[in-house]
């Protein structure tokens, strides 16, 4: 509402720049004044408008591509979109993790939970296409797009990136941690990538969404869920003590 009372001022003083003239046509009554003003008004109010349409159909072009930029970047490191890509992906551990000498689990109930993480993966791949093609199809329309259209697109983002970190991410690496992570010592350096990667994104996405919501688009969040786990923290940590301590 803001922008468009700016643009409807602004639009006032375009049309009120040529008022000397209208005055002298309005003084030997060539022009009527009582018809005049409200011609005055309406083209401002039209100027307004367009004014306001265009600034808004720009803004909401530039959100999208920002949005598409993140989306990509999203698939990019975790469904092997891009060339390249995948090589650091987090559910590929659940295929090379070993629980045949864990005290905290047994292969059979390890299987089964790595199952069921992978039916939710294959579920929320499907959702991000749709995702993805639902902000390209909001590309090509935004002429017509509304504000609702690009709200629910950004809400829908946040939600699917912290579903995918909790019930993906996070659950995966609960589960690598029962097991050997002997076995997987040289799955960590690529595992170390994918968090550096993450925490990256996460932060031009918090940017993202901290500079909608001072504009005034009322997000859902400012902030999408951190990665809180890593199953190799504890022996970073202890093997940096056991160097540290003295012989």
């Amino acid at each position: 509402m803001k922008a468009f009372i700016a643009s409807f001022a602004k639009g006032q003083v375009l049309l009120l720049a040529p008022q000397p003239i209208l005055l002298a046509l309005i003084i030997f009554n060539k022009v009527s004044l009582y018809y005049s003003a409200p011609v005055i008004v309406s083209l401002a109010v039209l100027w307004g408008w367009f004014d306001y349409s265009g600034k808004a159909q720009r803004r909401g072009a530039s959100v999208l591509r920002k949005l598409e930029r993140l989306v990509d970047d999203f698939g990019w490191l975790n469904f092997q979109e891009g060339a390249g890509a995948g090589n650091e992906m987090v559910v590929t551990l659940l295929d090379k993790a070993s629980f045949g000498s864990s005290t905290l689990t047994t292969p059979q109930l390890a299987n089964a939970t790595s199952e069921k993480i992978k039916e939710v993966y294959f579920t929320l791949e499907l959702w991000y296409f749709s995702m993805r093609q639902k902000v390209r199809l909001l590309l090509r329309k935004v002429a017509s797009m509304i504000e609702y259209d690009l709200l629910e697109v950004v809400n829908e983002f946040i939600e699917f990136y912290g579903e995918f970190v909790e019930k993906v991410a996070e659950e995966t690496l609960r589960l690598v941690a029962k097991g050997d992570l002997a076995s997987l010592e040289s799955e960590r350096e690529g595992f170390s990538t994918f968090k550096t990667r993450l925490a990256e994104l996460r932060g031009r996405a918090n940017a993202f969404l901290q500079s909608l919501r001072d504009d005034g688009l009322p997000v859902s969040e400012t902030k999408v869920r951190a990665l809180e786990v890593d199953p190799w923290f504890k022996i970073g940590t202890q093997t940096s003590e056991t160097k540290e301590s003295p012989s």
